[in-house]
């Protein structure tokens, strides 16, 4: 559909409040553009008066917080649906601060308070909206003695203010303390009485997530309140720009403890990370393409990372070119409830009268009932062994959708038997699987990127709680949880073989399967200081060890550790390659193999994936947003890395933990390279990048489709630790 534009002037445009509306300001030009994002774009351009020389800041109560760019002198508060706007007194800075605000109630409430912190210094300014008095007036405010009395620590600072049920929270930042503060603000006639309470720790975010936790160099939380509810976002990075996960959680009141969410249904996040400010926003929503999800805008307006809290995916997109185009440098969401549509009105008042019938719906032969939500058809009046049957020739989705047809297929077999993996056995054995682990639904998915099904095995209960997948080579997961057991897991013939307790390590990789007598497993930890541990599954009870002496010059990690022959192979965080030579001596021999990274073309900061084929080492370089794919061969004798243009007969599968070359069986499979990621538009269809195409592309069935681009926008990742798996039932 083509985006409709309208231009406006000095005043907000009627918006249609079947859309979430957003909003993005060039602070020069004073200019502005509402916006929406999905299917139907539509597109306000204005110049609207109270935003003249004003950015927005936040939104509290349907009223929006605005400063004055760049000074932030000048605060006030501009109502959209009613155009009032209240100018505050100038707020005179000693030093410039950036400060974060929060509306402690609507401005016509007696007691309501607009409250700023920064974290420059420890102190909360603040003025009071009394519409009764003359002017209003800042107070300033230091809260040091209080936070340090409560904290115990020094050089602890309040951030993300935000009120929830009448009341004002905010988030310590600070070594060592991670609360949820109370803000209590007393109105006591002519005074204000600010006093700091303990309320709740800040919630722990889980360890089963990929890229493994440890993999995350900044977590930025924001806390947010509605009407009774107090939420907590943590946005994880993988490394100073790259987001890689987002947490949700809500506090339940009564056992004051966090939870996470596992759906926000009908309501989305805004976090706005593209300017110097950043911002959460919050809303129920009607825009049923928006729901559901948290969305994070990120490289300076320019990217949106959509986190879908049911499915724990995230999903990157290119902002709209018109918003590009307008060179804004400042973005909000409107929280304030927009006027319904005339029609709309009319048809609820419609609904209103209208009396509600319920009654039986039949079709062919079948009789649904839609208060009981129970249906009954003929065709199911068989014997159960029959239905046995049917099963047996399911697999995958098909088996999950004909098992919840009615309690009778339900009860013909469980949710996995051996019937389905049998028939998975001579399903597809051309490429690796996609394995997604989710522990909270206690389900194995299983991706098949040829003919993009899925196949669903129930998790063990051995394997329940927060394990990490760390490496996968013939047909096993190598997994790990954190203060619990190391373990071997197949998924096609549900074998477990735990390993002895192992210490902390950051990566890992074995050179055979574990049922074979020559399975190693060879891990590599910087804590306390360099070690190599290793362990020889069929003779060793309990794990060995060597220390690495790089004299004060070693790397800060390794990646991707790979076996080839008895040698390890080691990505080191310079994307130099080190090399471990003959593993199965006891002694500490390894050496340079390329000192540095290749020069690439890539703008934006890569990603490395290493990978042996055969006897030679390649190196898989990835821009930030897939729109750079390149493939290295390692050279022994001049020891640095080479370009090669095409893998021949070889495909290789890339993800976070493993990185998998083998020889492609099937033509159309050959000279590629696989990535973790879904098209979001395309079900479950498995995106790969072809080097004789430069192009990304998705099969349909054995047939390619047409490129979709020449990045990955428009794809999405899932959050659960997951990676590439050689199907194996041995």
């Amino acid at each position: 559909m083509e985006p409709r534009q309208i231009s406006c002037d000095q005043k907000l445009p009627s918006l249609s409040a079947s859309h979430q509306w957003f909003i993005a300001q060039n602070l020069e030009s004073h200019t502005q553009i509402f916006y929406t994002l999905g299917n139907q774009q539509n597109y306000y351009h204005c110049r609207i008066n109270e935003l003249r020389g004003r950015r927005i800041r936040a939104c509290f109560h349907g009223w929006v917080v605005l400063s004055n760019h760049p000074d932030t002198v000048l605060w006030s508060l501009w109502n959209p649906l009613t155009s009032k706007l209240i100018r505050l007194p100038p707020l005179i800075h000693k030093a410039k601060h950036s400060h974060e605000c929060c509306l402690s109630a609507p401005p016509d409430d007696q007691g309501s308070v607009l409250l700023l912190t920064t974290i420059e210094v420890p102190t909360i300014v603040f003025c009071r909206l009394d519409t009764t008095r003359k002017k209003f007036k800042w107070i300033q405010m230091s809260y040091a003695k209080q936070l340090q009395s409560i904290s115990g620590v020094d050089d602890c600072f309040l951030v993300t203010p935000t009120c929830c049920n009448g009341k004002v929270y905010a988030m310590t930042t600070g070594p060592y303390y991670c609360f949820v503060i109370h803000v209590d603000i007393v109105v006591e006639g002519k005074d204000v009485v600010i006093n700091l309470l303990p309320f709740v720790e800040i919630p722990a975010t889980s360890y089963n997530r990929c890229p493994s936790h440890n993999s995350f160099d900044t977590i930025r939380a924001f806390l947010k309140g509605s009407y009774m509810e107090l939420f907590c976002v943590a946005v994880c990075f993988n490394d100073e720009t790259r987001i890689g996960n987002v947490y949700l959680f809500k506090l339940d009141v009564t056992s004051m403890t966090w939870e996470e969410m596992v759906d926000l249904k009908d309501a989305i996040f805004f976090i706005e990370l593209g300017s110097d400010y950043s911002a959460c926003y919050y809303n129920s929503t009607v825009d049923s393409e928006l729901e559901g999800y948290v969305h994070i805008l990120g490289e300076s307006g320019k990217v949106m990372y959509s986190f879908h809290a049911k499915d724990k995916t995230m999903s990157i997109s290119s902002m709209p070119c018109t918003v590009l185009e307008s060179q804004a440098s400042a973005w909000a969401m409107l929280e304030c409830r927009l006027e319904v549509d005339h029609v709309e009105s009319k048809l609820e008042e419609k609904d209103n009268d209208t009396e509600l019938v319920v009654r039986p719906v039949k079709g062919d032969n079948i009789e649904f009932d839609i208060t009981t939500g129970e249906s009954q058809s003929h065709l199911l009046n068989i014997p159960v062994h029959i239905l046995e049957t049917i099963m047996e020739l399911c697999v995958g989705i098909e088996y999950i959708r004909f098992r919840a047809t009615s309690k009778l297929c339900y009860l013909a077999t469980s949710l996995v038997n051996k019937t389905t993996l049998s028939r998975l056995q001579m399903y597809s054995l051309v490429s690796p699987w996609l394995v997604v682990l989710d522990n909270y639904q206690g389900i194995v998915t299983l991706i098949d990127p040829i003919r993009s099904d899925r196949y669903y095995i129930k998790v063990p209960q051995k394997l329940k709680g927060d394990y990490q997948i760390y490496c996968s080579k013939y047909g096993w997961l190598l997994m790990y949880q954190l203060c619990g057991p190391m373990v071997f897991f197949n998924p096609f013939s549900n074998d477990i073989r735990e390993l002895p307790p192992a210490p902390y390590l950051q990566t890992f990789c074995f050179s055979a399967p574990p049922t074979s007598a020559d399975c190693m497993v060879v891990g590599f930890t910087s804590y306390p200081k360099w070690y190599v541990v290793y362990h020889i599954v069929s003779r060793d009870s309990a794990w060995r060890k060597f220390h690495l002496d790089f004299d004060g010059d070693g790397p800060s990690s390794y990646y991707f550790p790979t076996f080839s022959g008895r040698d390890v192979y080691a990505l080191c965080e310079n994307k130099g390659l080190d090399v471990f030579i003959d593993m199965l001596k006891d002694d500490d021999s390894w050496e340079t193999f390329v000192d540095k990274a290749p020069k690439h073309s890539c703008r934006s900061p890569a990603q490395y994936f290493l990978s042996i084929c055969g006897q030679h080492q390649l190196l898989v370089v990835v821009g930030k947003f897939g729109e750079s794919v390149e493939v290295f061969k390692a050279n022994e004798y001049t020891e640095e890395w080479e370009k090669t243009n095409g893998l021949g007969k070889h495909m290789i599968f890339i993800s976070d933990t493993s990185c998998i070359c083998l020889d492609a069986k099937l033509p159309e499979m050959e000279n590629k390279i696989y990535f973790p990621r879904l098209l979001c538009n395309g079900g479950t269809k498995i995106v790969f990048y072809s080097l004789e195409t430069c192009r990304y592309h998705t099969f349909d069935d054995r047939n390619i489709r047409e490129s979709f681009g020449a990045d990955l926008f428009g794809t999405k990742l899932h959050c659960y630790p997951h990676t590439w798996i050689e199907p194996s039932w041995s």
